[in-house]
């Protein structure tokens, strides 16, 4: 049972995947290149669900061309699809505050 409801889950997510679409990302300059460039590999959510800062996102994008043979793209697109990425999801957390420290 439990390998049916995995089996079902999974059909689900691959269908929601399936029908993303650029509209599905925050507006932004680069956004359509960025959903095509990432969406050969995964869906939107995972990008969604992060917040990094621009060179953590180029780290991330060297990390899936060296370990998980992403084709490498061109240095104007890739400025252009690590841009938007900064913009539309920079880091979420600010450090947490001490209250025993001046501010």
């Amino acid at each position: 049972m439990a390998a049916g409801a995995l089996l079902g889950a999974l059909a689900v997510a691959a269908h929601a995947v399936e029908h993303e679409t650029p509209k599905d990302m925050p507006p932004g300059k680069g956004r359509d290149e960025t959903f095509y460039a990432c969406t050969a590999c995964h869906g939107t959510l995972i990008i969604r669900q992060q917040g990094m800062t621009r060179d953590r996102w180029e780290q991330t994008f060297d990390y899936m061309i060296e370990r998980h043979g992403m084709p490498e793209i061109d240095n104007e697109d890739r400025a252009l699809v690590i841009d938007y990425l900064a913009q539309a999801f920079p880091p979420r957390r600010k450090a947490p505050v001490n209250p025993f420290l001046r501010q």
